[in-house]
């Protein structure tokens, strides 16, 4: 008796096929060395790779994988740091478990004092997204009063290069979750002050903004100081959906979100996800004194796009991803973050125009510094925010050797009006 013998159905024959590919795959991927470098002309061939067990593929979103493919930004692999909380830090966010909650009347959280309100992030919990938002807004670990005599937001045309580099000067000083002395300074109502203003060009000098922001539903106040009319402007009360000069950034984009979390309707958890980024990098991505790009720029590659920080320490870091859904009035429609699951700190930020469609990629790199009392503060060192519908970027770059974090002597009186009118003159 002839046994006849069937051809394999083509579903099952597909299904076969697409398993040995697998296979074949899992058989060939390596474990990649620290120093590796991923790039346009080897990613293809390394997707499938692994560093510190995750394929690369895992490493990369979809908008980090199209500017690797297409924009010339390069990815250094470096093994994964733990980053170390400061003890004063841990302690006041630890006893705010189970005490805090979002009170979406008054736009606050109440029952926080200082540290990160929601230490536990539950990702059942309806509010886990806003949870993760606040503890941003309330608990970086930035210190009391930080202090950035040096920076400059390098101007970038995407096929020409740099063609301005102002520099500037930015205070942050806490008014409210303080972890020397009193948790909060003055009657309660504001949660901090913050003055910007400009050093360079001459045409630039003495521009700039101090902004008090308050722990209520009330927006910011905003003054501008003009040196040429020698005036103070207070600006509208949208001032924080407005551009910051002639960047890329609005306000709310600086260091990817910077606005009040209420301000924003709504807020989805996307899920967990482990991303490459920049927690422990290099201290130094710009040397003000320099006098070539390579030298102002180490971080940088000096070619077409010009913006990639393709020089630093990249190293895989689980993150939170968030959508953060815009007010009708605002230039985007969502903004989606990427933020480290163990303590507040945004790497990476993608925005969406009007009509739902891709536009500016935020990237911002950190290290852990040491305030002048010994607080372990984390220090933005640079950041990117690319528009690519015009090809254009902002790079903010820090000089790190001049931060100052609780430097002693210093109090709110310093920070004022007349601060800034002073700083004007």
């Amino acid at each position: 008796m002839k046994v006849q013998r069937k051809a394999l159905a083509p579903s099952l024959s597909l299904s076969l096929s697409l398993v040995l590919s697998g296979m074949a795959c899992q058989l060939h991927a390596a474990e990649l060395p620290e120093g590796t470098v991923i790039s346009a002309e080897n990613i293809n061939q390394i997707k499938n790779d692994t560093f510190e067990g995750k394929t690369i593929a895992s490493l990369l979103t979809e908008k980090m994988e199209w500017r690797i493919k297409t924009n010339g930004w390069k990815i250094p692999l470096y093994k994964s740091k733990e980053v170390p909380l400061d003890p004063k830090w841990v302690k006041a966010s630890q006893a705010n478990a189970g005490k805090t909650r979002i009170n979406a009347e008054s736009c606050q959280v109440d029952g926080w004092k200082a540290g990160e309100p929601f230490p536990n992030i539950d990702m059942k919990d309806s509010q886990a997204a806003e949870k993760v938002i606040w503890n941003w807004h309330l608990g970086q670990l930035t210190g009391d009063v930080a202090q950035v005599p040096f920076y400059t937001q390098v101007l970038i045309d995407g096929a020409k290069g740099v063609h301005a580099e102002p520099v500037a000067e930015f205070t942050r000083y806490s008014m409210k979750g303080r972890l020397n002395g009193e948790a909060t300074e003055g009657d309660g109502s504001e949660r901090g002050r913050q003055l910007l203003y400009f050093k360079s060009p001459a045409d630039m000098k003495g521009l700039g903004t101090y902004t008090v922001q308050y722990d209520s539903t009330k927006f910011n106040d905003v003054w501008a100081y003009i040196p040429a009319v020698r005036r103070v402007r207070r600006l509208s009360g949208g001032a924080w959906m407005d551009p910051v000069g002639s960047s890329d950034q609005l306000q709310d984009d600086l260091e990817i979100f910077n606005a009040r979390p209420c301000w924003y309707p709504s807020y989805k958890m996307v899920g967990k996800r482990w991303v490459l980024a920049v927690a422990n990098g290099k201290t130094q991505l710009w040397n003000r004194n320099g006098s070539s790009f390579e030298e102002k720029y180490p971080a940088l590659e000096n070619k077409p796009p010009f913006w990639n920080m393709n020089n630093d320490r990249f190293e895989p870091r689980e993150v939170y991803v968030i959508e953060a859904i815009t007010p009708s009035e605002h230039p985007y429609s969502k903004k989606v973050l990427y933020v480290d699951t163990k303590y507040p700190r945004i790497y990476y930020g993608e925005t969406y125009n009007r009509k739902g469609e891709f536009w500016k990629f935020m990237e911002f790199h950190s290290y852990v510094g040491k305030a002048e009392d010994g607080f372990r503060d984390v220090r933005t060192t640079g950041g990117a925010v690319i528009d690519f519908q015009r090809n254009h970027a902002t790079v903010s770059l820090i000089d790190t050797a001049t931060w100052k974090t609780n430097a002693p002597g210093v109090s709110s009186k310093d920070f004022s009006l007349q601060t800034l009118q002073s700083a004007g003159r």
